[in-house]
């Protein structure tokens, strides 16, 4: 059968036929499909490349902000030795949160969370299809959201960046949600979200809503708490226990029956849970030590764990307030007890009352005040290591002058000559400023600042001889440490308020010259107040010594027993005093309360100590005698009579016989009796037995009516 062949002609034809069909709108309808479905694939085609090309662009231009993510912000909080909370402070935005690491988390919050927020966590890369396909569905179905599908992955990247809920925040959080799996493991992801998520008000983060709600760290709760913790992200302020506890039962009993369903927990697990009684009231508070909860944030603007040990705090605190109705009103104190082993301040009171809206906010531990007699041990330290004065030596204690100073004993009587010992356990004002003038002002300064306290570097020259009665002023937290230098035998360590703070040591003292001072002011001698009813097996061991300031502003009591060192200053902080403000009867007795209390008693009494011999001793019994004076009345003294004659009784800076002259007439042989003295001009003039003369004039004038 013959081959038909086309002809050019006949294909010229086939091509102008269906131009034509073409132009005239004949053309098949497969081919017309056919066509736009090419142009929909390279549409399409080119929409994701641009698309993918977009995403390429922003994964690598918007990186992650892991810096952000490592870097939470943390509140201020402040512990005990133990991490009991002491202080709380908001921090950032007014937030309150405490970041800790996953594995300080209860478990059974772990899994709660998971069981109420994502059970698909660990599988999912970020998003989890399935969850959106759901959320999508039935947000249609209502016709509004009903569901979101946020992962935790995605819920952290919100709470990193805080936008609006549009369409397109939602799908930043998924670009972000994938970079973050991208760059973290499920547990750091995790840990961030328990430390980010809101608990209700300005808690976030479990650890700060477990401290909230239940007073004690996450890592302690129970599944009933966890269960009920892990419900409040979801609508924090609407589950909250406080104020809706209906609400808060559902939802914990929603987050049970998910950890069931899961296989989590067992029915009997979760009926104990559901049991559990709920917060009604925030835990949230300061417990104790309020003065050194805030000297700690001023040392450390974020806090940390303090060196402070609750119960022997609360034991301080008990004692302070037994004491404070036996002082006159308005009394304040300040108490700080330092361990002496470690350095440790285990305890401190700052003020008696601290919610005292005025008054309570002073830390009446690191004020400056006079410490009167109580600086004295360590200038008889200062002598004893020199080796020229023993506890035996004989020290002057009578009429002295330096300077127009005349200073006199407490009690305004003199002793004669008394071993050195006797003198330091009296108190004695003479010898100790006999001591420091023999010994030299710089070397008992550089006593006391080896020993722990603060001064300022012309001490000397400011305190002068009087820096043995009180004459410069320190405060509560360097004396005490002074004294524990005397409980170290003689090592001096800087107190220390937080546990990992370095507290170097150095030598300061003698061993046996802090052994003989301890024994000398020690119960072996004399019992402090509030002891004398103890017998022997009863009594605790300590040293202490009392201390009186000029005008009765501040009372000291200060000592060791050789595992603690305690001070206590009693007065006011406006600075005024009051005739009860004297150590032995003011602070003398909460210092011995404290020594005798469970929390810092020593029954063990350490035996005497043994006594060195002295080469080239100090000039001590016979002091240079001034020249003698009249100091009543002084020269140009007016005394004003309103009726009838003034009464004078002259005194001299010396005692001793003398011949007393009154305008020129002897009015006695020995001791003048009380002049009695119309007005008008006078000279009072004595001679001593040496010859030695001193005369003043003085005046009385009479008052008209």
């Amino acid at each position: 059968m013959p081959v038909l062949r086309s002809s050019p002609f006949a294909r010229d034809s086939t091509i102008h036929t269906r131009r034509l069909q073409g132009l005239t709108g004949l053309e098949t309808r497969p081919t017309i499909r056919l066509r736009w479905l090419k142009r929909l694939a390279l549409g399409t085609c080119g929409i994701l490349l641009l698309a993918y090309a977009g995403f390429c662009y922003v994964w690598y231009a918007c990186p992650f902000p892991v810096t952000q993510f490592d870097q939470q912000p943390v509140s201020p909080l402040v512990t005990d030795r133990t991490g009991h909370p002491l202080l709380y402070l908001v921090g950032e935005n007014d937030q309150w949160r405490q970041p800790v690491p996953l594995e300080k988390i209860s478990p059974w919050l772990v899994q709660a969370t998971l069981a109420a927020e994502d059970a698909r966590f660990r599988e999912h890369r970020g998003v989890d299809y399935s969850a959106l396909v759901r959320a999508l569905s039935q947000n249609v179905a209502h016709l509004k959201v009903v569901s979101g599908a946020s992962t935790l992955t995605m819920q952290v990247c919100r709470q990193l960046d805080r936008r609006p809920r549009t369409l397109s925040a939602k799908l930043w959080q998924v670009l972000r949600a994938w970079q973050l799996e991208q760059l973290r493991t499920k547990d750091q992801i995790l840990a961030v979200y328990l430390n980010l998520a809101p608990y209700g008000g300005n808690v976030l983060g479990a650890e700060a809503a477990a401290q909230w709600f239940y007073g004690k760290h996450a890592a302690d709760l129970s599944l009933g708490e966890a269960a009920l913790l892990a419900g409040l992200p979801q609508s924090p302020n609407r589950f909250r226990p406080d104020r809706h506890p209906t609400a808060a039962r559902i939802r914990r009993q929603f987050v049970l029956r998910r950890m069931r369903e899961l296989g989590m927990i067992n029915a009997i697990q979760a009926d104990a849970a559901a049991a559990e009684p709920l917060p009604l009231t925030s835990t949230r508070r300061v417990s104790s030590a309020p003065h050194a909860a805030w000297l700690a944030l001023q040392k450390r603007p974020l806090g940390g764990r303090t060196t402070i040990d609750l119960t022997q705090q609360r034991a301080v605190e008990q004692a302070v307030a037994q004491q404070v109705p036996q002082w006159p009103a308005s009394t304040d104190t300040a108490v700080c007890v330092i361990d002496i082993a470690t350095g440790d301040i285990v305890a401190w009171v700052g003020s008696a009352d601290p919610s005292d809206p005025r008054d309570g906010q002073v830390n009446g531990g690191l004020a400056k005040r006079s410490p009167g007699s109580a600086l004295k041990p360590f200038l008889y330290a200062a002598a004893f290591q020199t080796r020229r004065l023993n506890p035996d030596s004989r020290v002057y204690d009578g009429p002295l002058e330096r300077a127009g100073w005349t200073p006199e004993n407490f009690d305004k009587t003199f002793s004669g000559e008394v071993p050195a010992a006797e003198a330091l356990r009296r108190s004695l004002n003479v010898p100790a400023i006999l001591v420091a003038e023999q010994v030299g002002l710089s070397r008992c300064v550089g006593t006391l600042a080896a020993a722990g306290v603060t001064l300022p570097s012309n001490a000397a020259q400011r305190g002068g001889l009087a820096l043995a009665v009180g004459g410069i002023e320190v405060n509560v937290l360097d004396l005490t440490a002074a004294y524990a230098t005397l409980g170290r035998g003689g090592i001096a360590q800087r107190p220390r308020l937080f546990l990992d703070e370095t507290s170097p040591t150095e030598r300061a003292l003698d061993a046996d010259i802090c052994t003989a001072i301890s024994d000398i002011l020690s119960v072996r001698h004399r019992r402090p107040r509030g002891w004398e009813q103890l017998s022997e097996s009863q009594l605790p061991w300590c040293m202490w010594k009392t201390g009186t300031s000029s005008g009765h502003r501040d009372a000291w009591a200060l000592g060791h027993n050789g595992r603690y060192a305690i001070g206590v200053w009693v007065g006011r902080f406006s600075g005024a005093g009051h005739v009860d403000y004297v150590g032995q009867e003011a602070a003398e007795p909460l210092l011995a309360k404290l020594f005798a209390s469970p929390e810092f008693r020593e029954l063990r009494h350490p035996g005497p100590c043994a006594i060195w011999t002295v080469s080239r001793p100090y000039s001590l019994t016979q002091p240079a005698t001034a020249p003698m004076r009249i100091t009543t009345p002084t020269r140009g003294d007016v005394y004003l009579s309103a009726s009838g004659p003034v009464v004078i009784k002259p005194t001299t800076n010396r005692e001793g016989d003398a011949r007393w002259f009154l305008n020129g007439r002897l009015i006695a042989e020995r001791r003048p009796e009380p002049l009695e003295l119309q007005p008008g001009r006078y000279e009072l003039r004595c001679v001593d037995t040496a010859g030695q003369a001193s005369a003043v004039e003085f005046s009385v004038q009479g008052i008209s009516r």
